[in-house]
């Protein structure tokens, strides 16, 4: 079993690659309106905008995921097991 100094230290850093994530997320945002409305980029606008939206896309399902599993998580059901007797009629 995990320690609670463990679970703290694993959101600690999971805080952090949402953290990452954001400014990942923004770099992909400044690719694709700004650099890509530049005229002459080197390797053409359409990299720049395929680039700038991946970044954002591959950055904000992480961080959907990662808030989810943070901050969202259910509660698993215990469920208490219940065995059939036998229950055969004899005759």
């Amino acid at each position: 079993m995990s320690s609670s100094r463990e679970r703290k230290k694993g959101k600690k850093i999971k805080l952090i690659l949402i953290f990452v994530s954001c400014i990942i997320f923004g770099i992909g945002y400044y690719f694709l309106n700004v650099v890509s409305g530049i005229f002459n980029v080197p390797l053409g606008v359409t990299f720049h905008v395929v680039f700038g939206c991946t970044l954002m896309a591959v950055s904000g399902l992480y961080i959907g995921y990662t808030l989810k599993q943070l901050f969202f998580t259910k509660n698993k059901k215990r469920t208490k097991h219940i065995y059939l007797d036998d229950t055969i009629d004899k005759k």
